[in-house]
């Protein structure tokens, strides 16, 4: 499974964010999935949403209610996550 994502700041707080199906944004597949990403994301909080151009729906480990409107994907460098793969080494800078 491929996905993109990257890392944005909101309310000076830096997490990940990362697009995906609709689907995976609900309790169940959206938690396997969080756990699937933490590697990729070490120490950063990990927000899933949808769809790509302007994400209207979120699921994440902490309330993305607030969050969701005030994302700002202008300066997001976005990456291809390859989760068939393994992680990117997390001893190297991450940029």
């Amino acid at each position: 499974m491929t996905l993109t994502g990257g890392i944005v700041t909101v309310r000076g707080i830096r997490m990940a964010l990362v697009f995906t199906d609709h689907d995976c944004l609900r309790a169940g597949a959206g938690d396997a999935l969080l756990a699937r990403l933490g590697p990729w994301f070490p120490r950063l909080p990990i927000m899933l949403a949808a769809p790509r151009a302007h994400p209207t729906q979120a699921y994440a480990q902490f309330d993305t209610h607030a969050l969701l409107p005030e994302l700002d994907l202008a300066g997001m460098v976005e990456r291809k996550i390859d989760l068939d793969g393994p992680p990117p080494d997390d001893t190297a800078p991450p940029f």
